[in-house]
């Protein structure tokens, strides 16, 4: 017999980046104005608590239905709005009370499947979006987004012991959404060796692509720590791709070759490379961002669910593949300032000797007179 649900959440995200800052005090003027949510706070007491340097605001988007297979969902819908640009959309539906654990991993492949979820959390974000453009700096929309699904459960059977718990259900096809095929067992205990805990009821298991989260009081700090992560992975992604985009700029300049003689005192190359130095101090503050924007107040247990995230997101390999992209456009944008520099150099040179040569002609003629 499968394993009875009493009581959960689950949590579908989809993050979104739609421009450079957003100021948060006129945004909040905004959305106040339309009686939307105040400024996240996360819950502060003697467990655990979190303090995230300028908080989100939240706002609150109304009721849908969600059509599955499986059936009709109701979903509440929030939004969470980041000063760095980014939007979070949030689909809450409640797992029905004593669904079989069979049944969530099927609804678990139906939104996974669903294009239903994308329309829903699109239209919403751009609706929001729209109210609060005045207070986005260089609105750009990326057509990337993230995705992520968080399973919160508070009540099962045999949730008195979470470690027993997910021992005696399929996590991994939970996790994977997986409702065809049989996981192999290196695959679930790979996925079940991440599991963490900060008390013996309670246990999260962070994977790259969803989250299981038992929480048994219902607390949702560990959820909102893996959403502020999300985020961050938006924007590594979005820095590696747009650092990319200016490597091929700079490597098409280089094979074209246009400084000529009409633009000597002009550098082709000078507005890329001053983008380049405003990209790069832009990241240089993301990375400070990412680096301290979190901090823990009590147990550090909070800054583990951070770390493994970031672990989940690969972090680190973003970095560094930033970090490599970074010191390639500063060195290709030396080699280019010094092309430009060397050309200058010899059409001034030119130059002095045709002045030079310019103040010898009256000279020459002269001679040439006192000759005769």
């Amino acid at each position: 017999m499968s394993t009875l649900i009493e009581k959960g959440t689950i949590l579908v995200h989809r993050v979104f980046d739609i421009g450079g800052e957003i100021s948060l005090s006129r945004a909040e003027q905004l959305l106040r104005a339309d009686s939307k949510g105040p400024r996240l706070k996360f819950a502060t007491n003697t467990r655990k608590a979190v303090i995230i340097k300028d908080s989100p605001l939240k706002a609150d988007l109304g009721e849908e239905i969600l059509n599955l297979p499986s059936g009709k969902f109701p979903v509440h819908i929030f939004a969470r709005i980041w000063n760095y640009g980014v939007l979070s959309v949030t689909l809450e539906m409640a797992i029905p009370p004593n669904s079989t654990w069979d049944a969530l991993v099927r609804t678990a492949a139906e939104l996974e499947a669903s294009a239903e979820v994308d329309l829903l959390c699109v239209s919403r974000k751009d609706a929001l979006k729209k109210e609060i453009m005045p207070c986005v700096t260089s609105p750009a929309e990326w057509e990337i987004f993230e995705d992520y699904i968080t399973y919160i459960v508070e009540k099962a059977d045999g949730l008195e012991n979470p470690k027993e718990f997910i021992k005696n259900v399929d996590v991994a096809a939970l996790i994977m959404a997986e409702d065809k095929e049989h996981l192999s067992e290196e695959s679930r205990a790979f996925i079940l060796e991440s599991a963490i805990q900060y008390s013996s009821s309670d246990l999260a298991i962070i994977d790259w692509n969803s989250a299981l989260l038992i929480e048994p009081d219902g607390e949702r700090d560990v959820a909102d720590v893996i959403e502020f992560s999300l985020t961050h992975l938006l924007e590594f992604r979005y820095y590696d791709e747009m650092l990319g985009r200016k490597l091929e700029e700079l490597y098409d300049a280089m094979e074209e070759k246009r400084e000529s003689v009409v633009n000597i005192f002009r550098n082709f190359y000078a507005d890329i490379a001053e983008d380049s130095s405003r990209k790069y101090m832009e990241f240089s503050e993301f990375l400070g961002r990412v680096e301290n924007s979190l901090k823990t107040v009590g147990d550090p247990y909070l800054a583990v669910v951070f770390r493994a995230s970031a672990l989940e997101f690969h972090f680190d390999d973003w970095r560094k593949s930033i970090s490599r992209k970074m010191d390639a456009l500063a060195q290709i944008s030396q080699i280019l300032h010094g092309e430009v520099n060397t050309r200058r150099s010899h059409w001034l040179e030119i130059v002095v000797i045709l002045l030079i040569a310019i103040e010898l002609v009256p000279v020459i003629l002269e001679l040439r007179k006192l000759l005769h």
